[in-house]
């Protein structure tokens, strides 16, 4: 994705939910030091988190497809409705975790 930044030049950004930065001054040595980097504290950490809450959700869901088929093969199939609940409130607790930090961010 292009997006035009303050010299007005397009600038493809790697991913478009990141807030915008404005460069720190420079000095005669390069960038100077300071509080003048604008961006989102904690912003490394909610992603982490998200990565991880993930990949634990994903095993979870693949250990319960595993199971289900295995219900199924077996003509076992009472059990097949709370496994597919589960795998239900799995992806609903996934799309959470996706949307929910990214609308907190962008309330303010």
């Amino acid at each position: 994705m292009s997006i035009r930044d303050d010299t007005g030049a397009f600038r493809r950004k790697a991913n478009p939910d990141d807030p915008n930065v404005r460069r720190p001054p420079h000095g005669r040595h390069g960038p100077m030091p300071g509080p003048n980097f604008l961006g989102l504290e904690g912003r490394i950490a909610i992603v982490q988190g998200q990565v991880f809450l993930l990949a634990v959700i994903l095993v979870a869901q693949l250990a319960i497809i595993t199971d289900a088929l295995y219900e199924l093969l077996s003509g076992r199939t009472e059990r097949l409705g709370w496994l597919a609940l589960a795998s239900g409130v799995g992806f609903a607790l996934a799309l959470l975790i996706v949307f929910w930090p990214r609308r907190r961010i962008e309330e303010p």
